[in-house]
């Protein structure tokens, strides 16, 4: 599984792979597969893997890393998507 490493416009260092998940372990869209973003604050989901994304240049995988869904560890140990910030959905 290709792992990169980049540095975004605003100077944080990301990790980034392709997540595929076992047959029938997630359902819908997810199922196919997504690319994982980390850096040392957050993690990100972009869905679905873009075609080419292991020999994007930093300034792609920048891209791609702000349109991926910020996710949040939960109880049990998984992930989920969040509102980054819940004041604006609010309206």
């Amino acid at each position: 599984m290709p792992m990169r490493e980049f540095t975004d416009s605003l100077g944080t260092h990301w990790l980034v792979w392709a997540t595929v998940p076992a047959p029938g372990g997630v359902l819908g869209t997810m199922s196919d597969g997504w690319l994982t973003f980390e850096s040392s604050a957050v993690r990100r989901r972009l869905i679905p893997i873009p075609a080419g994304w292991e020999d994007a240049t930093p300034g792609r995988l920048d891209l791609m890393c702000r349109v991926a869904v910020a996710v949040r560890r939960t109880p049990s140990g998984g992930f989920h998507s969040f509102d980054p910030d819940p004041a604006e959905s609010e309206t």
